[in-house]
């Protein structure tokens, strides 16, 4: 929201409500006045549309993004709450056993090459850095040293350090306070519990005095886009502690924590946040306390404290944070721990935008925006199941688990991607769906595009609302129950912080691949079992009411001390590491004791291949597919009935086979697109159900239990609808095209083409609309079967037979039963084809930047137009 007319703003409700969508998130994006008059003004308009039409509101809770920014107070009011972070500058001392001095006053700064002289720097805030430690550790060889530092803090005087080493090669870092040499400076700091409550006062304490009465009514609540950390201005994703040059996050607070674990002498290890050393034993030990102090604040200050003020005032808390390659256990655009990261909020959160999940393309690492890399594995096959896990596992979010979807995937990303990308989502146990974006600003706006209604030129509109009530079908029937799940895997953001390790994706990947159902859990949950409702009870892991048979812990080099007790104190309950074991057991604090060893002796280690035939050897694999298949996703859940999701998630391959799943009764088919249930034939063979089961490449299907629901016939796969008809007649031949805008339509447009399907594109290659394709066909009597199947279509499309609707199809197959609607003598078919606004966009200047690059499909019809019957 930017400021645009009552009458836009309106309209653009009265279209998403058109689209059975019963709640908007509000975004400044940003809005000129926010928490200001005009935005008070919108805020006026939006809160009575939304109130005539039933609907909810959430505001997302800054005027900048990321959330953070405290709508300008830090800059404004509160300079003194600005970020406090920790740099290190070295100086290199070979030979010594001399006395030395440096000039630590000068080195409270980055060094620079010649190349960045001139460049911008805040050198009045500079001024102000301080002093934390001098500290130095002697050289082994290369780049990695000893662990004996020595503490020449008490030297310094007069801004120099004074001071004679022993014989060696020593590099002496000076770690110091700064406030300018890290992040974004006017963002606050997550890490001191006064400066956090910066973004309370000014954007939800504002928002309350104007609309406390709407508060839990209207206003549903608030939601977080991206908090981070944010001791970087670049935009990577490798922010981990020890990285060259990266400045902490720092806070009393925090030093606190620190003195707590290591007494005042914790500044001799402070370098080992900065570097590697030769036996790494105490370097580790140090950044896995100081990663759990950041990472415990953050959930402490920020996430914690925000959503206990909502609840305390009537509404809830919801958004996510930075997830992308790891990032949601690092630091920079990351929270330092996801799952304390969701801590306080209501609902799980995550986003798939930019093109981080592509169908066709699930491991592959790809081009994403400004050139990152997009690890495909860690999208596909972890981050909705890591989303989801705190939805199923954490009592406070009800199991609910909110994503927010298809925002910056570009104006080619249509209704046909868009329904897998839902799909593969729901199909990890995602339930709450936040469509980015309708946008109200002039069309094409460049704002991370696709824009659902685009100021009513997306011609897939009317599309996209049928897939969002079959998306308002989907998530009810995958709300308010229990995940089924066989496999605790354990969450990777602890080992991240220490060492080499198998990222969670890894063996995720060989679960969903083999239909062995799993919740990601974390290390927390394990320790403080009751704050999760969860128990270890007949050698099985109850956490809020999910039931794992065992724990898989991918490789990580350094276990933490909490994770080894949990081991030891439940030694009867199965446990696999997979890739190696552990090298060691961290300390509980830096002087205690290493926890044992014993619990190996109890445990298994294995290979990651061997992992899924491994499970299924020891009977954690409940579910298989008869043959098996890889691409195959399944989700499985239990309301009163037991509800199971399978998705195709190949591009390629369709499946034919049984699906084989003991302890279930008689089964339907509940068709979601149409709202009904269909009957399956299946057999019972030594107590396990067979279930016929046949998907095309990106279908999906959910298949229940029938308890009472009533059903509407048998269901027939597209396979079987088409084997059922005897006679086949190709109809590509003479059908009548005509084109329209999605502001002109209905109003069509003769385009001649001579009777013969080509690609739209090839005579108008700039046309986004809908293609509107006429033809009469004449039957000698009714069909009693009949189904018409389309080759190519770009990319959705609705039938109409003799002036009444047949259906639709969202994404292939292009395929539909029509007897119902034929009769004998002549028919009349009418096929509607809509693109997507890319190719309108070569009718618009470019803008002046690319968040990356893809091929434009073709638009319309073409190839084979099938009419089977019998």
């Amino acid at each position: 929201m930017r400021g645009e007319s009552e009458e836009v703003i309106r309209t653009e409700i009265e279209k998403i409500a058109e689209c059975g969508i019963r709640a908007v998130c509000v975004e400044a994006r940003p809005h000129n006045d926010f928490c200001g008059p005009g935005w008070w003004h919108d805020m006026d308009i939006v809160i009575d549309e939304a109130k005539k039409r039933g609907m909810k509101i959430w505001i997302l809770d800054d005027k900048h993004f990321p959330t953070g920014y405290a709508a300008g107070l830090i800059e404004t009011k509160y300079p003194e709450r600005k970020k406090w972070y920790i740099a290190d500058t070295t100086a290199d001392i070979f030979g010594s056993q001399h006395p030395l001095t440096i000039n630590v006053k000068r080195m409270l700064k980055p060094v620079i090459g010649y190349w960045q002289l001139g460049e911008p720097a805040d050198y009045e805030e500079r001024a102000k850095n301080e002093l934390l430690a001098v500290v130095a550790c002697q050289f082994t060889d290369s780049d990695t040293f000893t662990e004996e530092t020595i503490n020449l803090t008490g030297t310094c005087k007069d801004g120099t350090a004074s001071f004679t080493l022993p014989e060696g090669q020593w590099r002496v870092h000076v770690i110091y306070k700064t406030r300018t040499d890290g992040g974004n400076e006017d963002y606050i700091n997550m890490l001191d519990k006064v400066s956090a409550h910066t973004q309370i006062e000014g954007v939800y304490e504002a928002h309350y005095e104007h609309y406390k009465d709407e508060f839990g009514k209207t206003i549903a609540g608030f939601f977080s886009d991206e908090p981070e950390l944010g001791n970087t201005k670049d935009v990577a994703y490798d922010a981990k502690v020890g990285k060259k040059g990266l400045a902490l996050p720092w806070s009393d607070e925090l030093e606190g924590m620190l003195k707590e674990r290591y007494g005042d002498d914790y500044k001799r290890y402070l370098p080992f946040l900065f570097t590697e050393t030769d036996t790494m034993e105490l370097c580790p030990q140090m950044r896995y306390d100081y990663m759990d102090c950041v990472s415990r604040l953050y959930e402490k200050n920020f996430s914690k404290t925000i959503g206990d003020w909502c609840r305390e005032h009537g509404a809830e808390y919801i958004g996510h944070v930075v997830e992308d390659n790891g990032t949601h256990s690092r630091t920079g655009h990351g929270p330092g721990h996801w799952f304390r990261a969701m801590a306080g909020q209501d609902m799980a959160g995550i986003d798939v935008i930019g093109s981080q999940v592509i169908f066709g393309a699930p491991a592959q690492t790809r081009s994403g925006m400004g050139g990152m890399d997009i690890d495909g594995e860690f999208f596909h096959y972890i981050l909705g199941k890591l989303g989801a896990s705190s939805g199923h596992l954490d009592p406070k979010k009800k199991g609910r688990t909110m994503c927010e979807l298809f925002g910056a995937y570009g104006w080619n990303f249509g209704v046909r991607n868009m329904k897998y990308l839902l799909d593969h989502l729901l199909c990890k146990g995602v339930n709450y769906l936040v469509p980015h974006a309708f946008s109200m600003a002039e069309y094409p706006d460049i704002d991370c595009p696709p824009h659902f209604y685009a100021r009513g030129n997306n011609p897939q509109f009317m599309w996209f609302a049928r897939l969002m009530k079959y998306a308002n079908r989907m998530c009810g029937i995958l709300n308010n129950g229990t995940h089924i799940a066989s496999v605790a895997l354990l969450y990777d953001g602890e080992a991240d912080w220490t060492g080499t390790h198998m990222p969670m994706q890894k063996a995720g990947r060989e679960l969903i691949r083999h239909q062995i159902e799993f919740d990601v859990v974390c290390i927390d949950m394990l320790k403080c079992l009751k704050d999760y409702n969860g128990k270890i009870e007949n050698k099985k892991l109850i956490i809020n009411g999910v039931t794992f048979d065992c724990l898989v812990i991918p490789y990580m080099e350094y276990m933490p001390y909490e994770l080894a007790g949990f081991l030891e104190k439940n030694s009867g309950f199965p446990v696999y590491f997979v890739g190696g074991w552990p090298r060691t057991v961290l300390k509980n604090a830096m002087h205690d004791k290493t926890a044992s060893m014993e619990w190996k002796h109890t445990c298994k280690c294995l290979e990651l291949p061997e992992l899924a035939a491994t499970l299924k050897a020891d009977g954690m694999k409940k579910i298989t597919l008869e043959p098996a298949f890889s691409k195959i996703s399944m989700y499985h859940y239990k309301k009163q009935e037991q509800i199971l999701m399978l998705m195709n998630e190949s591009a390629e391959d369709s499946y034919k086979g049984v699906l084989q799943v003991p302890g279930i009764e008689e089964v339907v088919y509940y068709d979601a697109m149409k709202d009904c249930y269909k009957d399956i034939h299946t057999e019972v063979k030594n107590g396990i159900r067979q279930i016929p089961l046949m998907l095309e490449p990106g279908e999906s299907c959910i298949i229940m239990e029938k308890k009472g629901h009533v059903t509407t016939g048998i269901y027939e796969s597209f396979e079987t609808q088409i084997s059922n008809c005897q006679n086949v007649i190709n109809l590509k031949d003479g059908w009548r095209t005509e084109l329209a805008s999605a502001k002109e339509y209905p109003g069509f447009s003769l385009l001649p083409m001579g009777g013969s399907l080509v690609p739209v594109s090839d005579i108008k290659p700039d046309f986004s609309g809908i293609i509107r394709y006429t033809k009469d066909i004449d039957l000698d009597k009714v069909p009693q079967r009949a189904c018409l199947k389309v080759q190519h279509v770009y990319e959705v499309l609705k039938l109409t037979v003799n002036d009444t609707e047949a259906g639709i199809c969202l994404t292939p197959p292009y395929q539909m039963e029509i007897q119902n609607y034929l009769k004998a003598g002549k028919n009349k078919l009418v096929i509607e084809v809509a693109n997507t606004p890319g190719r309108d966009q070569m009718n618009y200047p470019m803008p002046p930047f690319d968040f990356s690059h893809e091929a434009l499909e073709p638009s319309g019809m073409f190839g084979d137009i099938l009419l089977y019957y019998s």
